[in-house]
């Protein structure tokens, strides 16, 4: 005789609550990975470099004019004018480390010169040497609060390290802003302000079950 069908055993379903809660935790890790990835992302942003100054493009001096200039500062050793002309011909042409020596002694010459400090910090920047370039724009503003230039482009150097320095980077470009409002470089400090701040992340709270 064939055996009589037995009713199959119901599958069991998770509560409905249960449900829910597991759909709100993989959500909230969702979020988090997302949010962490967004961080690291504008971390990595060269926020500095998204900028074009309009400048002249940077001179490169042939070997015969750097070896004129030179022979010009060996004849006038306690001029800060020549020494700082053949520290910024030098660096121009990419080579800081001979450049370094001749801000130096222009800055020996004259401790105050500003417009000299402020030439070095630039060339250092160029050339690969942040934290020496802070040093002498910090300098700077030391004794020029009100350097907008310096302002500037300390504030660059800021969005071009890494990790980012975006909230010393804003104290400076707003500083810019302030002191020389009808300025080309307010007008840049002022773009880049924008866009860091329609790129500032906003967490989201987590739902809750």
């Amino acid at each position: 005789m064939s055996q009589p069908n037995r009713p199959q055993k119901p599958v069991r379903k998770p509560p409905a609550r249960e449900t829910n809660r597991l759909s709100v935790v993989y959500i909230g890790i969702a979020m988090l990975v997302v949010f962490a990835l967004i961080l690291t992302a504008l971390n990595t942003v060269n926020w500095g470099g998204l900028f074009d100054d309009k400048e002249e493009p940077t001179p490169d001096y042939g070997v015969d004019s750097i070896a004129a200039q030179q022979t010009i500062v060996a004849e006038n050793p306690d001029d800060v004018a020549e020494h700082a002309l053949l520290a910024s011909m030098l660096a121009s042409s990419g080579r800081i480390d001979e450049a370094i020596p001749e801000y130096e002694k222009a800055l020996t010459l004259d401790p105050a010169d500003t417009d000299v400090r402020l030439d070095f910090a630039r060339s250092l920047q160029n050339n690969g040497k942040p934290l020496d370039a802070e040093a002498q724009f910090l300098k700077v503003l030391d004794m020029e609060p009100d350097n907008y230039t310096a302002h500037y482009y300390l504030a660059r150097l800021y969005l071009d390290s890494f990790p980012t320095k975006r909230d010393e980077a804003i104290a400076h470009l707003e500083q810019v802003t302030e002191i020389a409002p009808d300025s080309f470089l307010a007008e840049q400090a002022t773009t880049l302000l924008e866009t860091l701040q329609r790129a500032t992340p906003i967490a989201s709270p987590l739902a809750t079950p």
